[in-house]
């Protein structure tokens, strides 16, 4: 793996053009909930606080270093479960980090947009927000719809895009407080956690116990990891996904619990 990441071409394994969009989007973000044009907008200086801003800023530089960086360099040449790893920091710490940073009125203008209010408030229900994603999610690991991904990059941009924005409503109800979305009770945000991870199980089971690899691209990919075999390769990747999903709302589901008084669940 070392060896292939140094004889890597510079620019394919920190891509100028990832970074000019991070830091071009980062720069559009300060100045517009920061500072005089934040006040000729909003009449208010900061509309958003300190550390609403690092988490948008975080989840900016995650972006970059996911998509632009030589984890990228590794998921786009040699390793499924590179690959599921950049998918899973998409999903699991990116997209929460921006959503935490973006201001309620980002939120209140989509949902006041005659163009845009029926659909979002139908899609932003709990049930509807999780079947969504995780069948959205498991149709593009299918091997048709991934492996047009790695041969074609505007399909794979697009790709990534879809994943940010279901990922969005899927995390929503646990994130945004809104009178625009619907209020879940402790209890009911647990049941959510459980009914999504539920849901992934199925891709996570159908990858780890396949009878061979689904994706020829990194079949006759270098074996950068002699003792992974193409079909360690995806089941690695399957396990990642499973671990990743398992661990966010795990430690969701324990902060829930923890910060209520015991009464709650009995009342």
């Amino acid at each position: 793996m070392i060896w292939a990441l140094s004889h890597a071409n510079p620019r394919d394994l920190w891509q100028p053009s990832v970074l000019a969009v991070a830091v071009a989007i980062q720069l559009i973000y300060l100045i517009l909930v920061h500072g005089p044009a934040a006040y000729r907008l909003f009449r208010v200086r900061h509309v958003t606080t300190a550390k609403q801003t690092i988490s948008f800023l975080i989840g900016c530089w995650l972006m970059y270093f996911s998509f632009g960086g030589p984890l990228d360099y590794l998921s786009d040449n040699f390793l499924f479960s590179a690959h599921m790893v950049q998918h899973m920091i998409e999903i699991i710490v990116m997209t929460p980090l921006v959503l935490k940073g973006l201001p309620l009125r980002a939120y209140h203008f989509l949902w006041n947009s005659k163009a845009t209010r029926r659909l979002i408030r139908t899609w932003a229900h709990p049930l509807v927000a999780g079947a969504v994603f995780n069948i959205v999610l498991s149709m593009f690991h299918t091997p048709p719809l991934y492996n047009l991904t790695l041969i074609n990059d505007p399909f794979h941009f697009f790709e990534h895009s879809v994943f940010f924005v279901i990922a969005s409503f899927m995390w929503a109800p646990l994130l945004i407080e809104s009178p625009e979305l619907p209020r879940l009770s402790s209890g009911q945000r647990l049941l959510y956690l459980l009914y999504n991870y539920n849901l992934m199980m199925p891709i996570v089971v159908l990858l780890f116990f396949a009878k061979h690899p689904w994706y020829p691209f990194y079949v006759h990919a270098p074996r950068i990891v002699s003792w992974l075999t193409p079909m360690g390769d995806m089941q690695l990747g399957a396990v990642i996904m499973m671990v990743f999903m398992a661990g966010a709302y795990g430690t969701f589901a324990l902060k829930e619990y923890f910060a209520q008084d015991e009464l709650v669940w009995y009342a």
